[in-house]
């Protein structure tokens, strides 16, 4: 079971966004056993301890110790195929473990 941690500025609107595309993301890849947990930027700090992966849809320069990458794209639509392989290639390490 993969553990994705989603946090953006409130926790509700564009984690909810970023959440189904990442959901899209794992069923192109064939990645299932996936958990998908939201957060605001606020509660990142006591959220991700239990997470494998972290996406933010805002910029973060704290040191998290596990895979994280911003996921804005999802949201703003810039540079998506891209970011949605990036994603689906992390994914895809992190199943294989």
């Amino acid at each position: 079971m993969i553990t994705i941690l989603v946090a953006c500025g409130s926790g509700v609107a564009t984690s909810t966004l970023a959440a189904d595309e990442v959901k899209s993301v794992c069923a192109e890849y064939g990645i299932a056993n996936v958990k998908i947990n939201k957060c605001s930027m606020s509660e990142l700090a006591s959220e991700m301890q239990s997470a494998d992966v972290v996406l933010t849809t805002n910029n973060y320069k704290g040191d998290i110790g596990k895979p994280h990458m911003s996921v804005a794209g999802f949201i703003t639509g810039i540079n998506e195929a891209a970011l949605r392989q990036k994603l689906g290639e992390l994914l895809s390490e992190i199943s294989k473990g």
